[in-house]
């Protein structure tokens, strides 16, 4: 049964043996592992089945980050949450995703990629790309590709599932929970307020209000929260300020660790046979799913040389967009105006002179609004959107501002700083793939180390994945929730999500986020039974 808040004009209690806070990803799949043990089950969810500014609002932080994006619109405050404008990519994690590595401090998870595996099948089912796994070999053979990389001992060939159309989670797994009797949608139910007894360290109890600020009050054997990388980290600083830091924070891990997967346009590759490389720039359809590659750097290598991992997709380009000139005129002509030279004042010149048709393209098509040259609109090369492995750094964070919003709950600031190592570990990654691509005679990979500075700026781009800030450790003083999710010094509070997440990998989360969370599901349904 679903209930709409809205509609409670006096407070009332309820009570369930489940308390699911946040209709996501997360909490909708959670619920739907949960159905069939006849367990009584809430979630209880902000916003409504629609997108609804005044819900959406609330999201507003307060002020926008000054290096990071407004986090107001990048993800939603509706059932589904943010299932409900993903472009449904998968892929799973690596075992080297959740090993400890000496040069990544804060690096490791207290459980390893086996105690994951058992789950990704399902979880693949539930965000609708199928029980038939991501195993390379499998797919280029079953899609007459070609894996250009199945020798190397460098860098492999990964792929990419998504349905099609993308799963809207409330849209799909709704339904179920609407109808059953043992499970309540409270929608339009703010989360507001949560009350801990210190001497048994169990949480007893939750408040959610309504938009016209009538409460109501949820008291449940076992407490999940599941809204999201940030907001998870948000009512979880609220709820430590009136509880002195016992939820998981006696250490300050809450909101820290802050990791999104940063894009970053920071090298072109010009093949020597384009046709060679068609698994990474396909894109094709096995029934109601889509499927395509990407290139990354092969688990040994990134331990041996200690590197990040890289998710490198191939976008096709015209000589015109890829122009390295175009880009270089444009700096060089920046820094004119500002009477300064740029960095790697030399290789922008070289990169002028060297591409000087295109740069006379640029020139016409912007004073005159002629084409020059017809073969401008050729296939140039490859446009290289690199999707990278944020490392968990300390002051990333989010936090509290004394700013309140209509509810009267504290509005969020972020912190967040692309760091240089991340970035040096990048141009290594990158190095490794150069050299590949050299040595298997695939093309020429063109770096580009003159655009450092820009991609903090104009070549940085954001995945939306909200990562780290609840994280797992084995301990308290590393993080927030142990190996089965339940928050540190309670007895029956948990996070799931992918804020739990120590470390992000280089791919989305969503797989991974549904594989924790029906291992969460598991976990809890064999602690009831005992």
């Amino acid at each position: 049964m679903i209930i709409d808040a809205n509609t409670l004009s006096e407070t009332k209690e309820y009570q369930f043996q489940y308390c699911i806070l946040g209709g996501g990803v997360a909490g909708l799949t959670l619920a739907n592992e949960l159905l069939a043990s006849g367990k009584s089950v809430c979630i209880v969810e902000g916003g409504d089945e629609t997108f609804t500014m005044e819900s959406q609002t609330l999201y507003t932080p307060s002020q926008k980050p000054k290096m990071y994006e407004d986090t107001t619109y990048n993800r939603l405050r509706f059932l589904g949450g943010s299932s409900n404008h993903w472009e449904n990519s998968t892929s799973e994690f690596k075992p080297s995703d959740f090993k400890a590595k000496s040069w990544i401090k804060h690096s490791g998870w207290p459980i390893n990629f086996e105690d994951v595996k058992p789950f990704y099948k399902r979880a693949a089912q539930y965000c609708g790309t199928g029980a038939d796994g991501y195993e390379t070999k499998y797919w280029v053979e079953n899609l007459e590709q070609t894996d250009v990389f199945r020798d190397s001992t460098a860098v492999d060939s990964n792929i990419v599932k998504a349905a099609i159309p993308p799963v809207h989670f409330f849209a799909k797994y709704g339904a179920p929970l609407v109808e059953a009797s043992n499970v309540s949608i409270f929608k339009n139910a703010n989360l507001i307020d949560l009350e801990f007894n210190r001497d048994s360290s169990e949480v007893e109890s939750i408040v959610f209000t309504n938009y016209s600020g009538v409460k109501q009050n949820v008291t449940a054997d076992t407490f999940v929260l599941c809204l999201g990388g940030i907001e998870n980290a948000r009512l979880m600083l609220v709820f430590n300020e009136k509880y002195e830091n016992l939820l998981g924070n006696s250490s300050d891990c809450v909101g820290r660790y802050f990791m999104d997967h940063p894009v970053l346009r920071a090298a072109k590759l010009y093949p020597e046979d384009k046709e060679k490389l068609s698994l990474y720039t396909m894109r094709k359809e096995v029934g109601d799913r889509l499927l395509n590659g990407f290139i990354e750097i092969n688990e040994d290598a990134l331990m041996s040389k200690e590197l990040s991992n890289i998710r490198v997709p191939l976008a096709p380009a015209s000589h015109y967009v890829i122009s390295e000139g175009i880009e270089s005129f444009h700096v060089l002509g920046t820094a004119w105006d500002d009477k300064e030279l740029p960095d790697n004042f030399g290789q922008h010149v070289v990169n002028v002179l060297s591409d000087i048709d295109m740069v006379t393209e640029a020139i016409s098509r912007k004073a005159f609004g002629d084409k020059l040259f017809d073969y401008s609109e050729d296939f140039g090369g490859y446009d290289l959107p690199i999707m990278i492995e944020q490392t968990p750094k300390h002051d990333n964070r989010i936090y509290l501002s004394d700013e309140v919003d209509e509810l009267g709950m504290k509005k969020i600031l972020v912190d967040w700083t692309l760091h240089d190592d991340d970035i040096a570990r990048m141009w290594g990654s990158l190095e490794v793939l150069g050299k590949e691509l050299g040595r298997l005679k695939l093309g020429r990979l063109k770096i580009m180390r003159e655009y450092e500075e820009r991609l903090r700026t104009d070549k940085l781009f954001f995945s939306h994945h909200h990562m780290g800030t609840t994280r797992m450790a084995e301990n308290e003083k590393n993080g927030v929730v142990d190996r089965n999710l339940k928050v540190f010094n309670t007895q029956n509070f948990y996070i799931a999500g992918s804020s739990v997440f120590p470390t992000g990998s280089h791919v989305p989360p969503t797989l991974t986020i549904a594989a924790l969370t029906i291992r969460l599901a598991e976990h809890l349904l064999k602690e009831a039974s005992v």
